[in-house]
């Protein structure tokens, strides 16, 4: 340990970019351990789940071919997309391999840019308005004003109170859209992107199962919601896409990602314990010695 010499600070940092760069191109598998909320997620989306704050409960039956899947993309959202884009990537990629009907809404134009930047075309392509799925098993409503009042008008007609999507479509004119009109009884799962609660009145209302997706910091305050029951899962953070990835078996850059935060942390520990040890050793020589 004596031997070990920090004057030339420069071996740290070049065994430090050593790490990083093997760790990026083999991850290290630490263990992470799943919490009950992105369990609870998961297993919504692949066994379903029942909601009964209303008479009669609701069984929904996870999602297959055709299932109804409204999507809200609110909150803050474009705030926290770099803390909860892998996430929503493979939550969105295994809705697509389990055949669901995906209608997304964008309560703010911020978050409507956020995802037509960077999501849509990821998954659909630069004009998603013109790939195969678009109007089938996918239709983007873009940005729409109106919060809350606007989900209260959207329970009983839809297409009635927003008449075209976000490309100017019919949205009359769109397959997917005839039978997903009264969100109270058509949608059978509501995905919010850090709503905070917006959706919480089909659910108490109309027992309609809701997943909640936000970044790290909300957890705080969105797991209020998921103790109470509201929520039937949740994924916070690039950490819940690391869980989904591994629940689900789809893969991914989440779990790459903590497994590199993983291993660069542990690094950061050993040379602080090994400096540490070190000093400590020196100052007994120095105190034998006198």
């Amino acid at each position: 340990m004596s031997g070990i010499s920090f004057k030339d600070k420069r071996w740290i940092y070049i065994m430090i970019f050593a790490i990083i760069y093997i760790s990026s191109l083999a991850p290290i598998a630490f263990p992470i351990p799943i919490v009950n909320w992105s369990k609870d997620f998961y297993r919504t989306i692949d066994e379903g789940v029942v909601v009964d704050f209303a008479d009669p409960p609701r069984e929904f039956e996870g999602v297959t071919e055709g299932t109804r899947v409204f999507i809200l993309n609110s909150g803050e959202t474009a705030k926290l997309w770099g803390d909860m884009s892998e996430g929503v990537k493979v939550v969105w990629k295994d809705l697509m391999s389990r055949g669901a009907h995906i209608l997304l809404w964008s309560s703010s134009p911020d978050n409507e840019a956020t995802l037509n930047k960077y999501l849509l075309p990821l998954m659909y392509g630069p004009e998603p308005q013109n790939h195969p799925d678009y109007g089938v098993k996918f239709v983007n409503l873009g940005y729409v004003a109106g919060g809350n009042q606007l989900l209260e008008q959207w329970k009983d007609d839809l297409i009635a109170i927003t008449p075209n999507d976000a490309y100017g479509n019919n949205l009359a004119d769109l397959p997917m859209m005839s039978n997903f009109n009264a969100l109270k009884t058509d949608a059978d799962l509501m995905i919010g992107f850090d709503a905070r609660g917006l959706e919480t009145i089909y659910v108490v209302r109309f027992n309609t199962p809701l997943l909640e997706m936000g970044g790290t910091d909300s957890a705080s305050y969105l797991a209020l919601s998921y103790t109470a029951g509201y929520f039937k899962g949740m994924l916070m953070g690039q950490r819940g896409g690391a869980e989904y990835e591994l629940l689900s078996g789809i893969p991914g850059n989440s779990f790459s990602y903590l497994q590199n935060t993983l291993t660069i942390s542990a690094v950061m520990i050993l040379i602080l314990v090994v400096a540490n040890v070190r000093y400590v050793m020196k100052q007994s020589s120095v105190t034998e010695e006198t």
